[in-house]
C-alpha cells in the first residue's frame, strides 16, 4: 500500500464545477501502511486542462499543512477547467501523487455574466385554491332596490372539512365563510357567517356582526374587500376599514377577525381560499361586477379575476344584467383552481460539421428547478439552486452536457416549483410569497466546438415555450404536492428533441428588478425583529456550491394500521425528512390523499375519538398533504419531487388496494453525505440516543441548518445552529455548508451592524444569544479546520457587530435589543441579564482570540479590555459575595445549573471552585436530571468533567427519569425532541400540541461530550485543524464504548473496554497528525498515526 493520497479537495469540494473563487484552497488526506507517518513536504501544480499551460507551481513547500493551502498562481480564467496535481513527501521519504479537476464559474457576480439571458416563467398564475391561506378577496356589487342581503363567499368545500377523517374536530359536511351586507334593520350590518368550521357553527346565525354606516346606500355599487392572512381577516368597504378588531391577549394585541376556531397563531390554518362565490338572500337580487383574488404581499398581483366579460368564467352559468353577474336568492361557489407548475422547454441545435468539445448549462431559479435534457434528468441533486438571501445573493449551478448533447437537435425541459421563493414561508402565515409571487428560470447553455466556435443559448421568450397543464398541479414545501398521473406523459416527453410543442405558448419574460417589499413588523412593538426589506439592491450570482441535497437513506414501512374507511397508516418506526415512494394499484382517476405526522394521538381520555390518528396540530400551517390522482397504469409509483416533509407516519386514504409494507418507502433527504462521527457502547438506550442525534442532524441539514424539518418554520434559527455546530462538525465534513450559512448572516447584517436571528430570510427574535452565532460559528470552523481565511472574511462584519453592541446596555441590564430569549425551554429558568452578559463576555473573548490570529493587536487589546469589564461586572452583579451562588440582576437567588455551566465553560466565573461545588450541588439535588435548555445542555457534562465530577456526568447522561437525555428514548423517541417531555405516556403532549417538535437537534448537542470525554477525542485550541489533539477518555459506568469523529486529516477512532479488572484501549490516528494520549492514572504518551492498543 505504501503512502497514498486518498482525498483531494478544491475549496473543500470534490471536483467542483462552476467554482466562483479566484484563489481556491486545496486540501487532501493521506493513508499509509506505516505508523507515525507525517507529511514533510508538498508541491502543488495547477494547469489549464485544455491548453496544458501551467498556471501555478508552488515549488517544494517544506510543510506538514494539508488543509486549506491557497492558490497563488496566475489569475484564473472564467468558465475554464483546471487540473490540480499534488505530490506529497512523507517522513520516510516516500512520495504520493494525486490529481483532481475543477472548473471555474463566471468569476464575476453581476447580471452581465448571463450574456443577455432573461428571467422567464409562466404568462399567468397557476392556482391551487385549497392551498392558499393568504389572499385579498374583493367584489364590487350593489343590491337591487328592496333587496336586503347579499355578499361574497370563500373557504367553501374545504376537503379537510368534508371528511371527518381529515380534521381533528371530526367535522364532515358543508363548509364556507360568507361575508354579507344585511340591511334588513334600521342600520345596515356586516354579517359574517362561518359554517362547518366548528361544531357550534350555525347556518342561520352570524358568527359575528358589525354595524355599518347607516348613510351607505347599497342600491349603488360598493367594493367589499376581505384581507385574509391565514387565520384572521380584515374587512374594508370602499377601502375604509369596517371590521378590523383588536383583541387583547395578555400584553399583546391581536388585530383582525379570528376566523379559525383553533386560534390566531401556531395552529392548523383555516380558512383557505377554496371555492369562492356570491350570495343573495331569499327574494333578493344583487349585481356583481366582479370577484377578484389578489396576493397580499407586494406586488399584490391579481391571480383570480372573474367578470361577466371573461371568456370561460367559472360563473358563466349565472345570468348577466347591466354588465354584472346577477344573483338571486341563492349561494353559488366555484373552484378557481387552474393550471399547474410551470413547464418550460427549448431546443439546442448542435452543429454536425464540427466536434462538440464542451457543453455547459449554467442555471438558477426563483424557486427550485428540475432539468431534463433529451429525456433524462441531468442531476440527482434535489431542491436546487438552494436557499440563499435571494435579494442579495443567488447560487447558480453548472452542469456538463458534453456527453448528453448529440449532433443535430436536442431538447431541454425545465419545471419550476415554488421552493423557498414563493408560496408559504416562515412561521408567520402572512409571509406568504416572501421573496416573490412567481417562479422564474434563468439559464444559459454554452457550446464550444473543436474549430474554436462558441455558441450561447439563453432563456428568453423568443426561443423558450411554456406549458401550464402538466401533472404537477401544485407544489409547496409546507402544504405538499398535488399530482395528476393521468397527465404524466407530457412530463416524460417534454425534453425530447422531437417533442411537439406547437400547442405551447411563449414563455413570459420576468423583470430583473423586482418591486421592493417593505420592511414588515408582525411582532408587537418592543418584541423581536421586523422582517427586513426584500429587494431594492444588486443581486450577486455565485457558483460552485452544488446545493447538494441527496437521498441518503431509503426505509420501508414496518407496520400498517388499518383505520377503516379506506384509510391506512404506515409506520416507519423512525422519524425522517424527505418524501415517500409509494406503489399504487388503483383505477384511473382514483384520488389518494397522503398525509404525514410525527406522532399519533396517544391512548388518553383527553384525545377522545382522535386516539390512534395522526396528530397534525404541531405542523400548524405546514399541513404537509400530498394529493395524487392515479393513472391506472400497471406499476404506478408516486414520488413527490417539489416538496419535502418531516414525518414518521404516512397516512394513505382513498385506496381500494392498500400498498404492501414493501411498497411504501421513505427517502431521506439531507445535505450530509456521510457520518464520520459515531458512538457505540454497552448501554442500549445511549446507543439509541446517539442514533437519534444523527437522524435529527440528517433531517435538519437540508440545504441549510434548520430548527425542524416538519412544521411551518424549517428555518435557520441562529441559536439552534450555533449550539449544535461543534457536534455537527465532529459528525460530518460541513465547511462549505456552514460558510454558506455565515454568508447569509453577512447578507442580512444591518447597516448599524446587527446580525439576524434567522438566516437566510431574517426576522425572528432572540437577541444576543442568537446574534452571536456568526462569531461563535466562524471560530468553531477555524478550530475544526485551521483555516484563518474564514476569520479574515467575516472579521469586518464581526467588528461592526461589536460596535453595534456598544450602546445596548451590556455589561449591564441590557436594552430590549439584547433579548428576549434565554436558555430556551430549560426546566429551570436562568436570569436573562445574567445569561446575556455571559454571552457578551464570550463574544468579547472570542473576538480577542480572532483579532490575535489575524494580527490585529489594537483589536485584541480592545476586546480584552471589554472582556475584563464584562467579567468584573458579571461577578460583581450575578455572584453573591458570601455564598458564591448566582443571583439575578435584582439580587434574588438564581442558582441554576445553566448559570454555573456558562460561568465555568465560558470562563467568566472568577471563583471556579465555588461554581463547581454549586453545579455539583444543583445536579445532585435534582437527582441527576437536567435543568438546562438549549444553551446550557451541550456544556453541562463538560463542566462537570472539567471540575472533577465525571461520575456525576455519567449519572446525568444515563439518567432515564424526566428531564434527561434518555427519558425521550424511553418514551419511544427516534429523533431529538424540542421539549424534554414532548410526549409522555402519562401526560400525552402536556398541552403542547402545537408548539411541539419531535425533530429538533439542539438538545442533542451533548453528543459532543460523548465524543470528547467518554471517547476522549479532544481538539486542542492551540492546534486548530486537529494538527495535534488529545486522547483522554473518561472511564465511567459503561462496560465498553467506542466511536469516531471527523477531522480534516481523516477519521479519528477511539474505544475502551473493561475486562478482568483492566481497561483495554484502542485508537486510530489519521496520517499527518499526532496526539497526546492520557489514560487513567495520568500517564501520558505521544502517539503518531496508525492503530494503537494499550492495557491499563
Amino acid at each position: 500500500m505504501g503512502l497514498s493520497l486518498t482525498e483531494l479537495l478544491v475549496e473543500y469540494l470534490r471536483s467542483p464545477l462552476g467554482l466562483d473563487e479566484k484563489a481556491p484552497r486545496f486540501s487532501w488526506q493521506l493513508s499509509s501502511d506505516k505508523k507515525d507517518t507525517l507529511q514533510t513536504a508538498v508541491e502543488i501544480r495547477v494547469r489549464e486542462a485544455k491548453t496544458e499551460e501551467e498556471v501555478w507551481d508552488s515549488g517544494l513547500l517544506s510543510t506538514d499543512v494539508s488543509t486549506g493551502i491557497t492558490y497563488e498562481g496566475k489569475a484564473l480564467k472564467p468558465c475554464t477547467a483546471y487540473v490540480v496535481q499534488v505530490e506529497v513527501t512523507d517522513n520516510y521519504g516516500r512520495k504520493a501523487v494525486a490529481e483532481t479537476v475543477f472548473e471555474t464559474g463566471f468569476l464575476k457576480k453581476d447580471k452581465s455574466v448571463w450574456e443577455g439571458a432573461d428571467w422567464i416563467g409562466a404568462p399567468d398564475f397557476h392556482v391551487a385554491a385549497n392551498a392558499r391561506g393568504v389572499f385579498v378577496l374583493g367584489s364590487t356589487f350593489r343590491m337591487k332596490e328592496g333587496s336586503k342581503r347579499a355578499g361574497v363567499v370563500f373557504g367553501a368545500n374545504d376537503f379537510r372539512l368534508l371528511d371527518h377523517n381529515q380534521n381533528e374536530y371530526g367535522l364532515e359536511g358543508e363548509n364556507y365563510i360568507r361575508y354579507e351586507i344585511n340591511r334588513a334593520g334600521e342600520t345596515p350590518v356586516l354579517d359574517i357567517y362561518r359554517v362547518g368550521y366548528a361544531k357550534d357553527d350555525k347556518k342561520d346565525v352570524p358568527f359575528a356582526t358589525v354595524e355599518l354606516d347607516k348613510n351607505v346606500n347599497f342600491d349603488e355599487f360598493h367594493c367589499l374587500k376581505i384581507v385574509v392572512d391565514g387565520d384572521k381577516a380584515f374587512t374594508y368597504l370602499d377601502e375604509k376599514p369596517v371590521d378590523v378588531p383588536e383583541t387583547a391577549m395578555g400584553p399583546m394585541k391581536i388585530s383582525g377577525r379570528v376566523l379559525n376556531p383553533r386560534g390566531h397563531n401556531d395552529v392548523l390554518t383555516y380558512p383557505r381560499l377554496n371555492e369562492i362565490g356570491f350570495f343573495a338572500g331569499e327574494g333578493d337580487t344583487a349585481y356583481f361586477k366582479d370577484l377578484t383574488v389578489k396576493n397580499l404581499r407586494t406586488p399584490g398581483r391579481t391571480f383570480v379575476e372573474e367578470t361577466p366579460e371573461k371568456v370561460a368564467s367559472i360563473f358563466a352559468e349565472l345570468p348577466k344584467e347591466e354588465g354584472c353577474f346577477a344573483v338571486s336568492g341563492t349561494q353559488i361557489t366555484k373552484d378557481p383552481s387552474r393550471g399547474a407548475i410551470p413547464m418550460l422547454r427549448s431546443n439546442i441545435p448542435v452543429r454536425k460539421d464540427a466536434a462538440l468539445q464542451r457543453a455547459r448549462l449554467y442555471v438558477t431559479a426563483r424557486g427550485i428547478y428540475d432539468v431534463h435534457v433529451n429525456g433524462a434528468r441531468i442531476t440527482e441533486n434535489l431542491l436546487a439552486p438552494g436557499l440563499t438571501q435571494y435579494d442579495r445573493r443567488m447560487n447558480y449551478q453548472a452542469y456538463d452536457l458534453t456527453g448528453i448533447l448529440k449532433p443535430g437537435n436536442n431538447g431541454i425541459g425545465v419545471a419550476l416549483g415554488s421552493g423557498w421563493w414563493c408560496d408559504a414561508q416562515t412561521f408567520v402565515v402572512k409571509n406568504y410569497n416572501y421573496f416573490g409571487d412567481k417562479e422564474a428560470l434563468l439559464a444559459k447553455i454554452v457550446l464550444e466546438f473543436a474549430d474554436g466556435d462558441r455558441e450561447v443559448y439563453t432563456t428568453n421568450p423568443e426561443t423558450w415555450k411554456y406549458f401550464g397543464d402538466g401533472p404537477y398541479r401544485y407544489s409547496g414545501f409546507f402544504l405538499g404536492e398535488q399530482y395528476d398521473a393521468r397527465k404524466k406523459a407530457v412530463y416524460d416527453a417534454f425534453s425530447l428533441a422531437d417533442f411537439d410543442d406547437s400547442g405551447w405558448s411563449a414563455a413570459a419574460k420576468e423583470p430583473w428588478e423586482l418591486p421592493v417589499i417593505a420592511e414588515n413588523r408582525t411582532f408587537p412593538a418592543g418584541f423581536g425583529r421586523s422582517w427586513p426589506q426584500v429587494h431594492g439592491g444588486e443581486v450577486s450570482f455565485e457558483g460552485g456550491y452544488p446545493a447538494p441535497v441527496h437521498v441518503t437513506a431509503v426505509r420501508s414501512a414496518k407496520k400498517r394500521l388499518d383505520q377503516g374507511e379506506k384509510i391506512y397508516i404506515y409506520d416507519l418506526e423512525q422519524e425522517m425528512a424527505g418524501v415517500p415512494r409509494i406503489h399504487f394499484h388503483e383505477k384511473a382517476g382514483t384520488k389518494v390523499i397522503i398525509r404525514y405526522a410525527e406522532v399519533l394521538y396517544p391512548n388518553l381520555p383527553e384525545y377522545g375519538e382522535n386516539v390512534g390518528k395522526l396528530m397534525l396540530e404541531n405542523y400548524r400551517d405546514a399541513t404537509s398533504t400530498d394529493i395524487y390522482i392515479c393513472s391506472g397504469e400497471e406499476g404506478e409509483v408516486y414520488q413527490p419531487r417539489f416538496t419535502f416533509h418531516g414525518y414518521r407516519y404516512i397516512e394513505i386514504s382513498g385506496v381500494e388496494n392498500p400498498p404492501a409494507l414493501s411498497e411504501v418507502e421513505s427517502l431521506q433527504y439531507s445535505s450530509i453525505e456521510k457520518f464520520a462521527g459515531s458512538f457505540e457502547s454497552s448501554h442500549a438506550l445511549l446507543n439509541r440516543f446517539t442514533e437519534n442525534v444523527h437522524w435529527s442532524q440528517l433531517c435538519n441539514f437540508i440545504n441549510i441548518p434548520t430548527d425542524c424539518p416538519q412544521r411551518n418554520e424549517r428555518m435557520g434559527w441562529a441559536g439552534d445552529t450555533h449550539v449544535f455546530c461543534h457536534t455537527a462538525l465532529l459528525n460530518s465534513d460541513l465547511k462549505p455548508f456552514y460558510e454558506r450559512y455565515l454568508q447569509a448572516f453577512e447578507d442580512l447584517q444591518t447597516g448599524e451592524g446587527q446580525y439576524p436571528e434567522i438566516a437566510p430570510v431574517g426576522g425572528g427574535f432572540g437577541g444576543v444569544t442568537y446574534e452571536c452565532a456568526s462569531i461563535f460559528i466562524a471560530y468553531e470552523l477555524y478550530e475544526q479546520y485551521g483555516d484563518a481565511r474564514i476569520l479574515e472574511k467575516y472579521y469586518p462584519g464581526m467588528k461592526k457587530y461589536m460596535e453595534y453592541m456598544k450602546d445596548k446596555g451590556l455589561p449591564g441590564a441590557g436594552s430590549p435589543a439584547v433579548g428576549p430569549l434565554g436558555d430556551w425551554l430549560a426546566p429551570e429558568e436562568t436570569d436573562l441579564p445574567l445569561l446575556w452578559n455571559a454571552f457578551y463576555y464570550r463574544e468579547a473573548v472570542l473576538m480577542e482570540k480572532i483579532a490575535g490570529i489575524l494580527k490585529d493587536e489594537e483589536g485584541a487589546k480592545t476586546y480584552h479590555e471589554l472582556a475584563e469589564k464584562c467579567r468584573r461586572y458579571w461577578n460583581g452583579t450575578f455572584v453573591d459575595p458570601e455564598t458564591k451562588k448566582t443571583r439575578t440582576l435584582e439580587g434574588k437567588p438564581c442558582d441554576t445549573q445553566c448559570s454555573y455551566v456558562l460561568g465555568l465553560q465560558y470562563g467568566i466565573m472568577e471563583d471556579r471552585e465555588a461554581a463547581a461545588k454549586h453545579l455539583l450541588r444543583k445536579t445532585r439535588a435534582a437527582n441527576h436530571t437536567v435543568g438546562t435548555g438549549f444553551f446550557g445542555t451541550g456544556l453541562l457534562n463538560q463542566a462537570l468533567c472539567d471540575t472533577g465530577a465525571s461520575e456525576d456526568a455519567y449519572k446525568l447522561m444515563l439518567q432515564t427519569a424526566f428531564p434527561s437525555w434518555l427519558y425521550p428514548v424511553t418514551q419511544g423517541a427516534t429523533t431529538i425532541w424540542e421539549h424534554w417531555d414532548s410526549l409522555t405516556e402519562e401526560k400525552g403532549f402536556g398541552g403542547q400540541n402545537a408548539m411541539n417538535s419531535f425533530n429538533h437537534y439542539s438538545l442533542g448537542s451533548v453528543l459532543s461530550w460523548l465524543y470528547q470525554y467518554v471517547l476522549g477525542i479532544r481538539r486542542e485550541e492551540e492546534h486548530p485543524g486537529f494538527t495535534h489533539f488529545r486522547l483522554e477518555p473518561v472511564i465511567g459506568d459503561l462496560t465498553w464504548a467506542k466511536g469516531s469523529v471527523n477531522s480534516p486529516c481523516g477519521v479519528i477512532e477511539s474505544g475502551w473496554k473493561k475486562e478482568n479488572g483492566r481497561i483495554l484501549y484502542q485508537c486510530e490516528i489519521p496520517v499527518n497528525t499526532r496526539a497526546t494520549l492520557v489514560l487513567p492514572g495520568g500517564k501520558s504518551e505521544e502517539l503518531g498515526s496508525g492503530r494503537h492498543e494499550f492495557t491499563v
